[in-house]
Parts: C-alpha cells; structure tokens; sequence
C-alpha cells in the first residue's frame, strides 16, 4: 500500500489568500502557563489544555486542514469537525482533540479542532533501508548512522538526546515496513520535523468527501523535490 505526507495547501486558489492565517489569538501567558497546548508535543494530555486561534485573513476561505504555524500549533494539525471525524474513524487511539476555533472576520468559526497525537509510527520505518544521520546545529549532518532497527533507534535517540542540542538525530530518506496496520500515523526528526502520514485508503476516503486544504506528498519523494523540483505543482499546480 501507499503512503501519503500530510502538507498543507499551497495554492492561493484553494485558501482565497496565502499564508491563510494572519494572527494567532493567545489565552493566557505563552511562556509561563503550563497548561498551554504548546508546552506538550507528542505525549499524553492528562488534563483540559489552554488553546490559541488562528486569526485568518480576511479574503482567505475556510477550509478543512488549517495552514497555520507558530505558538499553540507547533508540529499540530488544525482541523475542522468534518476531518476530525474522519481521522477517528480511522484511528482508534493515540489521538485527542481540543477545541481550537478561528477567528474569521472578527466572527469566531467554532467546530475546528488542534490534535494532539501521542502514540508515534517510528516502529513502522524499515530502519534498514533508510538513511540517518547525526546531526549538528540542527541542520548540519556530522555522519550517517547504523541503525538496524527500531530498538536501536531508540537507544541511539537516548544516547544523542542526553547529550542534547547541538547534537540530533535526522532521518533523510525512509521506507516503511510492509505490515503497517495503521492508516493515520505521525513521524519524528524527518524531514520538516514531524510527518502524518495517511495510508492511500484514507488519502482516497479525504478526497472523496472534498476535505479541503490537504495535499498528499508520496513518501518516497524527498521534500525538496516536492517543493523545488516540480512534483507537486504536477498534481496541484503553482502556489
């Protein structure tokens, strides 16, 4: 089976305005409120976090996934109740969703969603074939390592995070094990940081009920030659 990078859209047409999001509205302190949804990536939440919301710009169109980055969304998906409701009926754990509306037009839009996803897909990449390197300054690759598994990625992800920044772990390129048995999943130090990744059944099922804002990276294209080499454009068009 195929699998799919989740990307937000690029296309102006799509989003009525690029970037879509033109402010985020904060609720409480960012930096000193522990219960901020940004102070959490990838763990369990075990209590109601503080959320922000996007202020989208005024030409831009509502879609389903959310082009937005900065504080309260870092490495999150923001998304409305239609693909809320599509990604649990594919994934049956892992996953919690906290309210999350945008600001459109000084109205509040209400039914959007920030996922917080917690149980990671790592132990679904063919380590064997795929290229990792440790890393410095984030960005430069001081040498390839060899990694054979999962197990050892983890003891070796242990060993560089004790030694912290600088030092990183980054995986180039990866394929993925033949029984994944999951149809939304995410991955970490890939590149653009983190990846959901969805099976073709549920990219299909996406684009069958017109969710709108997604495009579909296959995984097996590298996501310079995605943005830079002509391969999205292909399927969505220019920016």
């Amino acid at each position: 089976m195929k699998f799919y990078s989740i990307k937000s859209s690029l296309n102006s047409k799509v989003l009525g305005h690029y970037p879509q999001v033109k402010d985020i509205k904060y609720n409480c302190d960012v930096w000193d409120e522990p219960k901020f949804i940004e102070h959490t990536h990838f763990a369990k939440i075990n209590f109601v976090p503080i959320t922000a919301n996007a202020i989208l710009h005024d030409k831009a169109k509502i879609t389903d996934l959310i082009n937005v980055s900065g504080m309260g969304f870092t490495n999150k998906l923001l998304v409305s109740n239609k693909l809320k409701g599509i990604f649990e009926h594919y994934r049956k754990t892992g996953l919690q969703f906290y309210e999350s509306n945008l600001i459109h037009k000084n109205h509040e839009v209400d039914n959007y969603w920030v996922l917080n996803f917690f149980e990671s897909g790592m132990h679904f990449i063919n380590f064997n074939s795929s290229q990792i390197y440790l890393t410095e300054n984030t960005f430069d690759k001081v040498r390839e390592l060899d990694i054979k598994n999962f197990n050892e990625y983890l003891n070796m992800k242990e060993i560089i995070d004790e030694e912290g920044y600088p030092k990183g772990i980054f995986i180039e390129k990866f394929t993925l094990v033949n029984n994944v048995d999951e149809d939304f999943f995410f991955l970490t130090n890939v590149q653009g940081g983190v990846s959901y990744i969805v099976s073709e059944k549920l990219k299909i099922n996406l684009e069958e009920e017109n969710c709108t804002g997604i495009e579909f990276m296959p995984i097996e294209i590298q996501l310079s030659e995605w943005l830079h080499g002509g391969e999205r454009d292909k399927i969505y068009g220019s920016t």
